[in-house]
């Protein structure tokens, strides 16, 4: 019989690759910092939408204390070719003054359970609060308004359909009735070029750098 060897092999200790622990550790990181700043956007978005709301809300009730109660529009379509640039916009379109700022009326669209208030002025400080008008005259049919992307706001607007309904109440009460025609999207570069001729015009810009717009013609 023969002798066992008196030789052991050595343990072995195996350790791990500690480039690749630091590396997936630094993954873990990178991916929780992620996660962290996705959460804060999405809680600032829903932050600011809720703030939004509410102070839409507040304006529309206080818009609602002090106009007249709604009544049928004397309308006027207005002529092809004409200068409404040079119009004076504000002597056919009464305001009521909010806050400290100009309100034309109030916007409300029955299917998105939209209403509201319209400010006759355009700024970054007033679109946190409500729509706004971008140009153009309710009086002469050719209004265009824009708003926040917010879902209070003009968010949802890709689920109005063709002839839904969209009523614009002015600051005297005089009622506005139209039904959507069109709903688009288009590039922000050509915009200007784009809301002309159309009784009233709603849009909003998109995350991708485009703008939804919504075409209405009066009933």
């Amino acid at each position: 019989m023969g002798k066992a060897s008196g030789k052991h092999s050595a343990p072995v200790w195996r350790t791990g690759n500690t480039s690749t622990v630091r590396h997936t550790g630094a993954f873990i990181i990178v991916g929780i910092a992620l996660i962290a700043v996705a959460v804060a956007m999405v809680t600032s978005g829903v932050f600011a939408d809720l703030t939004a709301s509410q102070a839409s809300a507040k304006v529309l009730a206080q818009l609602d204390e002090v106009r007249p109660e709604p009544h049928a529009a004397t309308m006027r379509k207005r002529e092809r070719g004409e200068d409404w640039l040079g119009r004076e916009e504000s002597d056919s379109m009464p305001t009521v003054v909010i806050d400290g700022y100009e309100y034309l009326g109030s916007l409300h669209i029955a299917s998105l359970d939209l209403n509201l208030p319209v400010a006759a002025d355009i700024n970054d400080e007033l679109l946190r609060r409500s729509p706004c008008r971008y140009q153009g005259s309710y009086v002469y049919s050719d209004l265009v308004i824009c708003g926040q992307g917010y879902a209070s706001h003009f968010g949802r607007m890709t689920s109005l359909g063709i002839r839904d309904t969209v009523r614009f109440v002015a600051a005297d009460g005089a009622t506005y009735d139209y039904i959507v025609s069109n709903v688009e999207t288009d590039d922000v570069d050509e915009l200007d070029a784009i809301l002309h001729d159309w009784d009233l015009t709603l849009f909003t810009f998109n995350a991708d750098g485009t703008c939804l717009v919504v075409r209405c013609v009066l009933k």
